[in-house]
């Protein structure tokens, strides 16, 4: 890192020097973090599949019902939750492109983030499980 000055200059100009302690966080630290974002992805997902056209909406909307149950109930972490995601992501796959290629890409796009960030946040979860099973065994 660099080294705090120790001597400034005394021209006319002016300057601003903020020195800030940041500390780097790894995914653990950043759990809620990274669930809260599944969260915000999935309610734009919900916002572009409900601009769709109803001939493109249609196939997709008992998946579009499931995961605004998941979300009512903050619940990401389920099989259920990344079923109905990715039951969704292979309807709006089908879809025509040409019918509405920025929402659907858009839909697309924040699913697959929102099943990401689920899927992390679960590895995170059985890794940790994992490490203290492994602590306890060899105490």
């Amino acid at each position: 890192m660099f080294p705090k000055p120790t001597t400034f200059p005394t021209e006319n100009t002016h300057r601003l020097v903020v020195f800030l302690d940041q500390k780097l966080h790894g995914d653990y630290e950043r759990m809620e973090d990274i669930l809260a974002d599944a969260a915000r992805h999935l309610r734009r997902a919900e916002e572009a599949i409900a601009q769709l056209p109803y001939d493109a909406f249609k196939p997709i909307q008992g998946w579009v019902r499931d995961l605004g149950k998941h979300a009512e109930k903050c619940r990401f972490l389920t099989d259920d939750f990344r079923h109905a995601a990715q039951s969704a992501l292979r309807e709006l796959a089908k879809l025509d492109p040409d019918d509405a290629p920025a929402l659907i890409g858009s839909a697309m796009r924040h699913l697959r983030d929102a099943l990401e960030a689920s899927h992390r946040v679960t590895d995170l979860l059985a890794a940790e499980q994992e490490i203290s099973r492994h602590r306890g065994h060899h105490s």
